[in-house]
């Protein structure tokens, strides 16, 4: 291959990455709250049941903070999403894996497009050992 071939190969993978990660945010450029009545895992944390703030992470387009109620923060690794179907209402999304729950997407009402969490490690487990999964939907809205 040539060098200005492989330039420009550089060049569109590098602007291909950076739209994704461009992509990735604009789903969601508002903070979201959302309640669990069940303790969930989001990236490689455990976090109990209770009340949490989703923020778009200013400094790491492919990163999010969440809050719980007493203002403990985390940030995890996220990933643009689409869905076939625009949700009716803004909601988190979490997998049942075995007795864990796993955030895995947040939609915004009316939007096609959203973010979805990176596999966590318990749950990259649970699939490789076949485990049987299911969804529990979590309203969400706009924080303050």
């Amino acid at each position: 291959m040539t060098s200005s071939l492989v330039r420009r190969i550089l060049a569109v993978t590098g602007f291909a990455m950076f739209a994704s990660l461009s992509v990735a945010q604009a789903q969601l450029e508002e903070s979201f709250k959302f309640t669990t009545t069940f303790p969930f895992t989001v990236g490689n944390a455990t976090l109990p049941a209770g009340s949490y703030t989703i923020t778009p992470d200013e400094d790491a387009p492919a990163a999010f903070c969440i809050i719980e109620g007493k203002g403990v923060k985390m940030f995890f690794e996220i990933r643009s999403a689409e869905t076939a179907q625009a949700p009716a209402k803004s909601e988190a999304v979490f997998t049942r894996f075995g007795q864990g729950y796993v955030l895995k997407n947040v939609w915004v009402e009316g939007s096609a497009e959203g973010i979805e969490t990176t596999v966590a490690e318990p749950e990259r487990h649970h699939i490789k050992r076949g485990g049987a999964t299911s969804q529990e939907h979590v309203p969400a809205a706009n924080a303050p």
